[in-house]
């Protein structure tokens, strides 16, 4: 069995700059840090694919990926807002999926929202399920328990 301990991290951890005879080293403050005392990049601000970008390829996301462009492959996050502009076809996997725009493909979450404005097609387990009157759903919505 594991047992876990608190250390307690110094004041400020120091990193080395990656471009040549540049300016010294930078101070990251403890709040950018993570347990371990590696820098991390903050979880709370989400990533956003921009209306008029086009992504194709595979995602991965601790935070919130906000979705106004177009995207194709398989996409996994802690939550996933496809806003009223946004295109997402493939599979998504992820605790919260909110859908104003279009979805096609295969998803698992724990939270569906589909709003009025939504287009759904293809295959989505859930465990919590909003629909929005007037959202289009083609497919099957079928519950985990």
């Amino acid at each position: 069995m594991f047992k876990k301990t608190k250390i307690d991290p110094p004041e400020v951890l120091i990193t080395e700059s990656t471009t040549p005879m540049s300016t010294p080293a930078e101070e990251v403050p403890i709040a950018k840090r993570g347990v371990t005392g590696v820098a991390v990049l903050d979880t709370h601000k989400p990533t956003v694919i921009s209306e008029g970008f086009s992504l194709t390829g595979d995602i991965v996301s601790d935070g919130i990926l906000h979705i106004e462009g177009r995207t194709s492959g398989t996409i996994k996050a802690s939550s996933v807002n496809v806003g009223p502009r946004g295109q997402v076809e493939g599979n998504v996997s992820c605790a919260s999926l909110h859908i104003k725009g279009s979805f096609s493909g295969t998803a698992v979450c724990g939270e569906l929202v589909i709003a009025a404005s939504a287009v759904v097609k293809g295959h989505v387990t859930y465990q919590l399920l909003t629909i929005g009157r007037g959202a289009t759903v083609e497919g099957d919505l079928v519950v985990r328990r």
